[in-house]
């Protein structure tokens, strides 16, 4: 099926590509949505978003300033990789409509105001579910990283570890800097974790720890084995509107943003001519 944008033709490869990229999101997002992915709903995916870009593309240019060589060439240096495999002409070419759009895109967030106080507390009292900090671990750990060879050798070391540990012929601290891989990388902390972050079966155990108490051997995604020390359990809790507001503020700002550059989607759709040849 041939496309075109206003006169110009988006060649079948660039569409093929363009679904090649989309294809682990849309299956992904299909299947969440209890949906079967089809190779005809990719490629409508896959259309719409090079209609989209090709448009956005030609407004730009059409709208905005042409940068200087110098700035260009300076956006070319930040951007090595960009069209690379092309002549300098058309890599040119693209970093100059690239600042283009990337102008365009800053007026276009330069229309959009900053939520007041008003909405912020309205969102804020109309979800109050999104404000519920949820009963959180704050773990220490021992981690070995395994594969299929050092794996027992990891599991009877841990045992071996835990058991100084309860023999008191070592401390947490001394073990956790002298034997766990990830040591240098987290100083021993391990990321805060609520329940539904990691498997079920992983949940039961760490949720089951009492302060302090130091638990079995743990596996994680077939990579790792770890001992977990329970540090804090923080309970269930609500957030203020007074911690809440700054980012709410933010979250709110960019969801304006994202309506903003849509609704200019919608407008240079509906001045445009696409053209779809079976």
């Amino acid at each position: 099926m041939a496309v075109s944008v206003n006169g110009v033709e988006i060649a079948e490869t660039k569409i093929q590509e363009e679904m090649a990229r989309l294809r682990p999101e849309y299956t992904s997002y299909v299947r969440s949505n209890d949906g079967e992915p089809s190779e005809e709903q990719l490629r409508e995916w896959a259309v719409e978003d090079l209609v989209e870009a090709a448009l956005f593309r030609q407004a730009a240019v059409a709208t905005q300033p042409v940068p200087s060589d110098e700035r260009v060439q300076q956006y070319l240096k930040e951007n090595a990789g960009l069209g690379e495999a092309l002549p300098q002409e058309e890599r040119f070419k693209l970093a100059r409509e690239a600042l283009q759009q990337r102008r365009m895109i800053k007026e276009i967030r330069k229309g959009v105001q900053q939520p007041g106080a008003e909405a912020l507390r309205a969102y804020y009292e109309a979800n109050p579910e999104m404000f519920v900090m949820p009963e959180t671990l704050r773990l220490s750990h021992i981690c070995h990283f395994v594969d299929s060879v050092n794996k027992a050798d990891a599991f009877l070391d841990l045992l071996r570890i835990k058991a100084d540990l309860a023999g008191g012929r070592i401390d947490w601290l001394q073990a956790v800097e002298g034997y766990s891989d990830s040591f240098q990388r987290d100083r021993g902390l391990f990321d805060p974790v609520s329940r539904d972050d990691v498997p079920a079966e992983v949940e039961e155990k760490l949720f089951a720890l009492k302060e302090d108490e130091v638990s079995d051997v743990i596996e994680l995604e077939g990579r790792s084995l770890h001992l977990f020390r329970l540090l804090v359990r923080e309970a269930p809790r609500v957030i203020e509107f007074k911690e809440a507001q700054e980012h709410l503020a933010g979250v709110l700002f960019e969801q304006a943003c994202q309506e903003a550059l849509h609704a200019k989607f919608d407008a240079l759709k509906a001045a445009a001519v696409i053209q779809r040849e079976a």
